[in-house]
């Protein structure tokens, strides 16, 4: 039976956790193709759900401290998701407490446990008034990655990092001119253009003359380590979704795109569409395909665990395992060999490399590089960007960034980025 109107989208913002959870994908995998509770309900309701998705993942383990006061044991898992849901709307969204807590009691029998519809009813009442949320801890980013993080940054640090991931993502744009008239927003440092409350992304000004992508300003940074080489070939390894394609296309560059994935691609082949910009679209494994002739450069954004991005992607700690991150540390020093060996033909003797990993761990970024110096006849060259901070530089000149820097602005990926010289 479909759910009462009021009622759908919180039973889709949970059939979202569902699917996220059952398959291992990330939300914006299970969005490519979603549930049909989801799919069939109007624009407004979809925004929403989403909303409350991402809602759930992100304030998840505060709920469960208030919960745990409230509550002998824990309920079934589907009873669970729906008291956090409720709770959070309440105390994060705003939402009424009459209505999330009717709901939840809906919810909970729609979840086959009417029998614990009472329960619900009564914890969500004793929790909805006079509750402190804020004195709810931080919650805490699994042990595994907490620790190596620890032992990277400090304690002080991780903790700072943990709570960015509480605070509400802004949207940045890359412009490719000028920027529109209309659009309004903080113009960062780096260049990227910041909205605090952007609204429908598609209604802003020069969304439909493709003046602009969205792009996180840390995101934007790796391809502007190649600014200087207008008209050279440039290969774009692991490309889609195409944010530093674009980049380097609109810089002047005669731009390769290669990624594995034809869904991806064809993602980024209708962001080219929209701008006008222009790149040649391979679809290909990069450790097998080889060009005609090798690139002046290349940009490899190396697959990685995303610990960077948890602010914008608060599911990830529900997904990721420490075993993935040393399956892909191997599939990154592959891919580094390939780009900086010209004998693989990719890389022209002499040529650039910028490597660069969203994740916030120096396994992925900066032992890799170190390790690649050490097999290849390379060097490392400074992240010449002089409108960023100095601690945003590494010592071995790379670039680092994390979720705690610029609390003032709202945030930014956590990235690593380096370039790289061979000397051939």
């Amino acid at each position: 039976m479909p759910a009462p109107t009021s009622l759908a989208p919180r039973a889709a913002a949970l059939g979202l956790v569902r699917q996220v959870l059952d398959t291992g994908r990330s939300l914006s995998e299970v969005l490519s193709k979603p549930p049909q509770d989801f799919a069939s309900l109007p624009t407004a309701d979809k925004a929403r759900a989403q909303r409350l998705a991402l809602s759930l993942f992100r304030h998840a383990g505060r709920a469960d401290h208030h919960l745990r006061g409230a509550m002998r044991k824990h309920p079934p898992d589907p009873v669970r998701w729906v008291l956090r849901l409720a709770l959070i709307e309440i105390h994060v969204e705003g939402a009424a407490p009459h209505g999330a807590i009717h709901d939840a009691v809906d919810l909970t029998r729609r979840a086959g446990h009417p029998k614990l519809a009472g329960l619900v009813n009564a914890v969500l009442r004793g929790l909805a008034e006079g509750l402190d949320w804020q004195a709810g801890p931080v919650p805490r980013l699994p042990d595994w990655l907490r620790g190596a993080l620890q032992n990277a940054y400090g304690a002080k640090v991780t903790q700072a990092i943990e709570a960015a991931h509480l605070v509400p993502t802004p949207l940045d744009l890359t412009l490719r001119g000028p920027c529109p008239e209309g659009l309004a927003g903080e113009l960062l440092p780096t260049g990227s253009l910041r909205l605090h409350d952007p609204g429908q992304i598609s209604a802003l000004p020069g969304y439909a003359e493709g003046a602009w992508w969205v792009q996180d300003a840390a995101a934007a940074l790796p391809a502007r380590l190649l600014s200087d080489m207008a008209g050279a070939r440039v290969l774009d390894l692991c490309a889609a979704p195409g944010g530093k394609t674009m980049q380097l296309a609109a810089m002047g560059m005669e731009v390769t795109a290669l990624d594995i994935s034809a869904a991806r691609m064809a993602r980024l082949r209708d962001n080219l569409t929209r701008t006008g910009l222009q790149a040649e679209l391979v679809v290909a494994d990069a450790l097998d395909w080889r060009p005609d002739t090798p690139f002046d450069a290349i940009l490899l954004d190396a697959p990685c665990s995303a610990t960077g991005t948890i602010r914008r992607h608060p599911e990830l700690p529900f997904l990721r395992k420490r075993e993935q991150v040393t399956q892909l540390r191997a599939l990154q020093a592959a891919l580094l060999d390939r780009a900086l060996d010209p004998a693989q033909g990719l890389l022209r003797a002499g040529g650039r490399v910028v490597y660069c990993t969203c994740s916030l761990l120096p396994s992925e970024g900066e032992d890799q590089i170190r390790a690649a110096l050490g097999r290849h006849p390379a060097r490392a060259l400074p992240a010449d960007l002089p409108e960023l901070p100095a601690a945003w530089r590494t010592t071995e000149g790379g670039l680092r960034t994390r979720p705690d820097f610029w609390p003032e602005r709202g945030g930014i990926d956590g990235f690593f980025i380096a370039a790289l010289q061979h000397e051939g």
